[in-house]
């Protein structure tokens, strides 16, 4: 989120380059999944003789939406049509006035291949429409399960960012249409790398946490269009983060934290010019979430620092509900803040007021009505997207 330039310069913008073909995604793909499924296929043959089992799993959202009212009038770097308002930052979603299923439906499908006791390869591709109809590798990566409580991964994963990270694509895991934006989406999503993960049980507690390493490099970054008019390449490089997550009955915590290099490109010139180079950056997050009989408390808290540049953003997130029958309303206030000493003018500031409503139609399938109120606090050189106010509706269903 919150991608106001924190290098000291703002480079001169113009037009961003056309995306690939929605078949180039696939090319791009068929390379790492045909490498994994190699190297598994090796793997299981070096194992005894035994049946090889496939899973397969999917999720899918539909999701219509339109801003009922909003202060900002012109487009939004040229490209956006406003009044709007934000649906996911990460993937560059944005709702206008005109009612439209693009922004943030989908249709995920998972399959994994065990191999041996030991050993499993996931891949994941989900498809979105939120600029042109477009298939994207989310996960591909291989497991090797020593024993019950270890498992060591290598590969494309979702980056630990937050809470809800992993499975933040599948809407029915929670009871919003889209986990809370105050807090939610970022320059980077996935991450290439290796995972150590680790699960036990304490008593009436169970522990989860993992380690992980890797890179992740983004071409004409989605996160960025919000913010720039020209493209804008990025890398996390160096990341080394770790994750746990404590849980019983009716508590589960979780903390978080990541550290790794940030570089940016800028295309406005009509070459690609580094505009930020190493740039050290530390995440750290904390979420709290309680079911009490029938009564729902979610929250969240997440600190983006890059010190280098005296640049600091903190997002947080308190939701309550209630349970009553098949329905779930739930009230969520959101609160972003950054702190830029360089450019005080230009830093993001913003307050969300949402009121959802969950109904259960099946074992698997849920549908749901949000009403977003957002006040856009930003400084006063920082073209934003203004306030607005968005109603939603979702139909979630897995599979």
């Amino acid at each position: 989120m919150a991608l106001t330039s924190t290098h000291t310069s703002s480079p001169a913008r113009a037009a961003s380059e056309p995306e690939p073909a929605p078949s180039a995604y696939w090319k791009m793909a068929m390379p790492g999944l045909f490498g994994l499924g190699l190297l598994a296929l090796v793997l299981g043959l070096s194992q005894p003789a035994q049946a090889q089992e496939f899973d397969f799993k999917g999720f899918g959202t539909l999701a219509v939406g339109a801003v009922q009212s909003g202060s900002r009038q012109t487009q939004l770097m040229g490209r956006f049509d406003c009044p709007c308002a934000i649906a996911d930052y990460g993937h560059g979603a944005l709702y206008s006035k005109s009612w439209s299923a693009a922004p943030e439906s989908k249709l995920g499908l998972q399959s994994t291949w065990k191999i041996a006791p030991q050993w499993s390869a996931t891949g994941q591709v989900v498809v979105r429409d939120v600029d042109g109809l477009k298939a994207g590798l989310e996960w591909a990566y291989l497991s090797y399960s020593p024993n019950s409580s270890w498992t060591l991964q290598a590969g494309r994963k979702r980056l630990p960012l937050f809470y809800y990270s992993d499975f933040q694509d599948v809407g029915y895991a929670y009871n919003w249409i889209r986990p809370p934006q105050d807090v939610y989406g970022w320059e980077a999503i996935n991450f290439n790398g290796f995972t150590a993960a680790y699960n036990t049980q304490m008593g009436d507690w169970s522990l989860r946490g993992s380690a992980f390493a890797g890179r992740e490099a983004t071409k004409d970054n989605d996160a960025a269009k919000i913010y720039y008019d020209s493209r804008q390449d990025i890398t996390w490089k160096g990341i080394i983060g770790a994750d746990l997550e404590l849980a019983n009955d009716w508590l589960t915590l979780r903390f978080n934290l990541i550290k790794n290099k940030v570089d940016q490109w800028d295309h406005s010139s009509g070459t690609r010019e580094q505009v930020t180079r190493a740039q050290s950056q530390l995440i750290y997050g904390v979420a709290a979430n309680i079911d009490w009989q029938d009564w729902l408390l979610r929250s969240e808290y997440s600190i983006f620092d890059r010190s280098d540049f005296a640049y600091k953003a903190n997002g947080v997130a308190l939701a309550v509900g209630y349970r009553i029958g098949k329905f779930t309303p739930m009230l969520t206030v959101g609160r972003y803040r950054e702190t830029n000493r360089w450019a005080p003018d230009t830093v993001q500031r913003d307050d969300t007021l949402s009121l959802s409503l969950r109904y259960e139609l099946g074992r698997a399938t849920a549908l749901k009505l949000q009403w977003d109120r957002f006040k856009d606090k930003s400084g006063p050189a920082l073209d934003f997207v203004g306030n607005s106010k968005l109603l939603t509706l979702s139909l979630d269903t897995v599979f």
